[in-house]
């Protein structure tokens, strides 16, 4: 693989392959993840019957805009005492317009229905029989195009307390429009607006509504769905309320777990949480719409009081529970949330709480809130719930997100927490400031709505901040190998809780520590008819655009002939109305940049490759380079970072600001897009792969290319040229290439120079789950990307797969021209090709028993078998061995299967590898064996972290072809699944690699990690500390740690492995004087930074052999 992918394995990690790859489609560690709590309390008070909002607009206790029916949200009801229809009332007026009633119809928004569990919509209101509660059929309905009459109504007039409960005929459908100045009172600065047929009207100024098919302008059977369904389904308080909700919850994934509760409810807590998939996903919609609301108080503070209680439970049907009944362990990292709605003003019944934050009012909400986030919750758990600036806290604890609906407080948010709080016993308008000052209590957040769409836009966000784990599985990436003041580092981040992304710049201090970030790459795409996105169409690159894209493409993108394909395209563009959130169907994102989780940023600014000087190169192209060096495009070009998201897209970014230049959309992948619109979307990757720079002589012209791959997303490479960033033309989308024996592409493809016809070549490992399922490597033409070569070694089949993994090209004579590939594949072997004859007819495998190709090396946990066999899925690395030839390094080990997340009793040990190759095969009884031979736990004072040292045994050349490292760990009698899979590093003749431990805890982060450094020739430990162990900002003597050595004697000796507690991936290296740092990424979304020794007289990069 080349670097670690959190999302991706390889095959069971430590037991025999099984036919046909499960290829994880999300990052491997989130399969253990502790998903968060949410407790969702609902308001059911009998204040959310009303139609009108907010509450001063209520005079006479005259609460609807309609007569109502009997027992519409249960057996309670209130009074029916409704606003006069006359149509030159100002009563009238100012209550049915959208201006001064929020909940009232507004011509302005589309009412789509009521979300189901999966996202998908209930059916549109019938427009001659509008229910009045899309849930209680048998309250009946109301006939939205014809006259209605009522005779039991009691109807107001005027804003005195006049009224008459004489029958009265009315047009349902109407509503009035504000002329935007003038006093609100007088109905003659409205307009009033009846839908009717019958009447010549034309509804126009509509440009947000998505439902009509020429917006700004409706159609009248467009206007009365329209008023139907907002009847049906955001009438009244509780309706909108529903609506809002259904669609924040609809949205989300099953990363969460989700309960339900009401302030009214005996114990308040109707449902307690679960997992928020399957049937417990539906019984959660069910009762949030289907549950009676009661003509009753706002006990809102006793409700919280029991919402903690049960937070506070122990037991194994409580919230801390895998689920009701399970005896698994309780997980001491998860979060607890409750979100609190209401449209009212507390009271009811004292919690008996006490001046809990010590202000001198006792018993508030704010009270109860503190209670239950200052207290640990679960004192028999340890304390691991992850902290954050807002929110301190590592125990068990519950942190309030309340929500008011269409009320204010005499408090404005927007001016900061003040010092000091009202007393909410004093009026009602402080109660409300009583409800923020709750959620500031307890670490979460509040906000006030003032219509239906601001609360759904805002609970959606809530759940979003909720939801959120920002991780990164990508290895951070320098513009810069030395400190300076311009040295920035660039690191990719994912969301699972919306599988949004970022890629994001961090500028360095001049001490090396990371300064703020400057800039987001996911706030920084352009409008949608602004931004270069490709894709290739007809052997062809093509903008990406409806206009463009042929009818089969089109097809591709029509789900079952919705005929959405269009807006489709539109979405992936970046429009954000087709969203639910804006009253479309499409799923709601959060940022427009998808996550960025297996592909490594690369960055591109003007690089020698030193083509000049190459001896294998002919005259013009070594003279031509020095030019293309020179010229002004190439001198002035701009900076570029280029990464693959899971949004579907291969992106180039501008490095000065994070501005999109460039998005690719690999063709094969176009069938699969419409997946990404789903409201109930299932992560799976789409272009996940690294990307490769370099630059190549093609067309009688310098490029600088591009190779790209979909990684776990699918089974192509393609190539872009990137040559001129600044003016990126669809004829710039070079190739792409698929194949019958080409699996999943998680290898990293690679451009060199090949002596056979002087042509510039892509190396192309072809993967996991090809037809044959044996490992083969293509070697394509760069320019065309038609098959030169296909090698295959044969190994692999139905019930053992196999794949290759990502080449390694080296150069042994120095001429810049490939000699051989190095790669390994799911079986241990690692297989040498040669490529060094001037005829591709001729490029094979180096080794072969007759016909039979043979690797160079298999490596084997023991005597090899389909058991035994130690998967090599990263990159090879290779140096120049001190007696000549090639040094080839490797590591074991797969992460990238679902199989790859658990282990066995007796997992596989994985090894390290240095093999000597001097031209002929190597066997592991050829090899030297190194161990880990101490550990030590930090302890605070001369050992910062913990730390393991490796055995220092010389290795006899005269007799042994090199050596291999045991991943395991002193003292045990089994491997604990311990591999290596990112890409290593040589510097300054040291082997840097990282190995990982899966966990099954979901609070580990995915497991642990050791950043190991050896010699690579030996594979001993070094002979001085480059790791600062004790934490004094020096590397010397004082950072070795004492052992005993084989006879027994106490010596002091450096340590060979740093452990970090997350999963963590190769590091970006940047000197800064005698000493380097190594920036990390890891699994928790965290970038650490090691200080190290750095070069000291060792020099640069001796003995370097690869080709890019």
């Amino acid at each position: 693989m080349g670097k670690l992918g959190f999302g991706l394995s390889l095959m069971l990690c430590c037991a025999s392959a099984q036919a046909a790859l499960d290829i994880a489609q999300v990052p491997l560690y989130l399969g253990t993840r502790a998903d968060p709590n949410i407790m969702f309390t609902l308001d059911d008070s009998g204040s959310m019957h009303f139609e009108i909002m907010p509450e001063s607009l209520i005079e006479n206790d005259a609460r609807y805009v309609y007569p109502r029916a009997n027992n519409v949200y249960g057996n309670d009801d209130y009074a029916n005492y409704t606003i006069t229809f006359a149509s030159d009332n100002a009563r009238n007026a100012y209550v049915r317009s959208s201006h001064n009633n929020k909940l009232y119809y507004n011509p302005q928004l589309t009412y789509r229905p009521w979300a189901n569990a999966d996202g998908s919509l209930m059916a549109n209101a019938k427009v001659t029989c509008a229910p009045h509660n899309p849930m209680k059929m048998a309250a009946g309905c109301r006939d939205l195009t014809q006259t209605n009459r009522a005779w039991w109504a009691i109807y107001y007039t005027e804003f005195s307390p006049y009224y008459y409960n004489q029958d009265e005929s009315f047009w349902p459908a109407v509503y009035f429009d504000y002329k935007g100045s003038g006093n609100v009172f007088n109905a003659k600065n409205y307009t009033r607006v009846v839908i009717n047929k019958a009447v010549a009207t034309i509804y126009d100024g509509r440009p947000n509504r998505s439902d009509c098919k020429n917006a700004p302008v409706c159609t009248f059977d467009e206007e009365i769905q329209n008023f139907a369904n907002w009847y049906t389904y955001y009438r009244s308080r509780i309706l909108a309320a529903r609506a809002g909700v259904g669609r924040a919850f609809a949205s989300q994934g099953e990363a969460i777990r989700v309960g339900f509760a009401t302030i009214n409810a005996s114990g308040s807590v109707i449902r307690g949480v679960t997992p928020f998939s399957g049937t417990d996903r539906t019984a959660f919609f069910d009762e949030l719409y289907g549950r009676d609301i009661p003509a009753k108080g706002t006990p809102l503070r006793t409700s919280l009081k029991e919402v903690g209680e049960y937070f506070s439970r122990s037991d194994n049907n409580g919230p801390w529970s895998a689920r009701a009944g399970s005896t698994l362990p309780h997980l001491t990292c998860r979060q607890s949330y409750n979100i609190l709605m209401t449209d009212g003003y507390w009271n009811g019944d004292s919690p008996s709480v006490g001046d809990q934050d010590q202000d001198g009012i006792k018993n508030s909400l704010a009270d109860v809130a503190y209670k239950y986030w200052k207290t640990d919750l679960r004192r028999d758990l340890a304390n691991k719930v992850p902290t954050s600036t807002a929110d301190p806290a590592n125990w068990q604890h519950l942190v309030n997100f309340t929500v008011g609906l269409g009320v204010n407080g005499s408090l404005n948010p927007a001016n900061g927490i003040p010092g000091s709080w009202p007393n909410p016993y004093d009026s009602d308008e402080f109660k409300i400031d009583d409800l923020w000052h709750a959620a500031v209590n307890s670490k979460g957040s509040f906000f006030s709505a003032a219509d239906p769409d601001t609360f759904a836009e805002a609970l959606s966000s809530t759940l979003a901040q909720i939801a959120a784990r920002n991780s990164s599985a990508s290895s951070v990436t320098a513009n810069a190998t030395r400190l300076d003041s311009n040295t920035h580092i660039y690191q990719a981040r994912y969301n699972s809780g919306d599988w949004s992304g970022q890629l994001v710049s961090i500028p360095l201090n001049s001490d090396g520590s990371l300064g703020n970030i400057a800039w987001d790459a996911a706030t920084q795409i352009p409008e949608p008819s602004a931004r270069s996105i490709f894709t290739r169409q007809g052997g062809a690159g093509i903008a990406f655009t409806w206009e463009v894209l042929n009818n089969t493409n089109r097809t591709l993108l029509n789900i079952a002939g919705d005929n959405l394909g269009e807006s489709r395209v539109a979405y992936l563009r970046g429009e954000r109305g087709g969203e639910q959130r804006n009253g479309g169907v499409f799923r709601n994102r959060s940022d427009l940049l998808g996550d960025i989780i297996n592909s490594d940023p690369v960055y591109v600014g003007k690089r020698d490759y030193g083509y000049s000087s190459a001896t294998g190169l002919t005259q013009t192209e070594r003279e031509s380079y020095q030019a293309f060096l020179s010229s002004t495009a190439i001198a002035r070009r701009p900076p570029m970072l280029y990464v693959g998201a899971n949004d579907g897209m291969l992106h180039g970014f501008r490095v000065a600001d994070g501005v999109e230049q460039l998005a690719y959309i690999p063709a094969s992948l176009l069938g699969e897009l419409p997946q990404l619109t789903r409201p109930d979307y299932n992560h799976r990757y789409y272009v996940d792969g690294t990307p490769r720079v370099g630059d190549a002589y093609l067309g009688s012209r310098w490029k600088t290319l591009l190779l790209g791959s979909t990684g776990a997303g699918g089974k192509a490479v393609f190539a872009i040229d990137v040559t001129a960033p600044n003016n990126f033309t669809a004829d710039k989308m070079l190739w792409e290439f698929t194949h019958s024996e080409m699996g999943i592409a998680l290898a990293a493809p690679t451009l060199v120079r090949v002596k056979a016809d002087n042509k510039w070549v892509a190396l192309v490992a072809n993967g996991y789950n090809s037809n044959s399922q044996t490992a083969r490597l293509f070697v394509l033409d760069l320019a065309t990307g038609a098959v030169i070569k296909e090698i295959d070694t044969q190994v692999g089949s139905a019930s053992e797969p196999n794949g290759l993994s990502s080449p390694l090209p080296v150069d042994e004579d120095g001429d810049r021209v490939v000699d051989y590939v190095y790669a390994g594949d799911l079986q241990g072997n690692l297989w040498k090709f040669d490529l060094r004859d001037n005829n591709s007819a001729q490029w094979g495998i180096a080794f072969k028993a007759g016909n039979k190709p043979k690797p160079l090396f298999q490596a084997c946990d023991g005597a090899c078998s389909a058991s035994t066999r130690q998967p090599i899925t990263m990159r090879p690395l290779a140096i120049r061995h001190p007696r000549g030839g090639i040094m080839v390094l490797m590591g074991t080990g797969s992460y990238f299967t679902n199989d790859d997340k658990s282990l066995p009793t007796n997992p596989r040990l994985e090894a390290v590898y240095g093999i000597w190759d001097t031209g002929s095969e190597v066997s592991r009884s050829q090899l030297l064996q190194q161990s880990i031979t101490h550990e030590f736990v930090a302890n605070g004072t001369t050992i910062k972290f913990n730390v393991r040292v490796v055995s220092s045994r010389d290795v006899n050349y005269t007799s042994q072809k090199g050596w291999y490292l045991v991943l395991k760990s002193p003292g045990l009698s089994k491997g604990v699944g311990e591999r290596a899979v990112s890409e290593m590093l040589y510097r300054h003749k040291r082997l840097i690699f990282n190995t990982l431990i899966p966990s099954a805890d979901a609070c580990d982060f995915g497991g642990r990690s050791w950043l190991m450094e050896l010699d690579p020739v030996s594979g001993a430990r070094l002979t001085y500390s480059v790791f600062d162990v004790n934490g004094d900002g020096a590397v010397n003597d004082d950072d070795y740690v004492g052992i005993k050595d084989e006879a027994g004697n106490d010596i002091k000796v450096p340590v060979s492995g740093k452990q970090f507690d997350e999963l963590t991936t190769t590091p970006s290296v940047v000197e800064d004087a005698d000493m380097e740092r190594k920036y990390i990424s890891g699994s928790s979304g965290n970038i650490s930074v090691t200080l190290e020794e750095g070069a000291g007289d060792l020099g640069g990069r001796q003995s370097w052999l690869q080709l890019e």
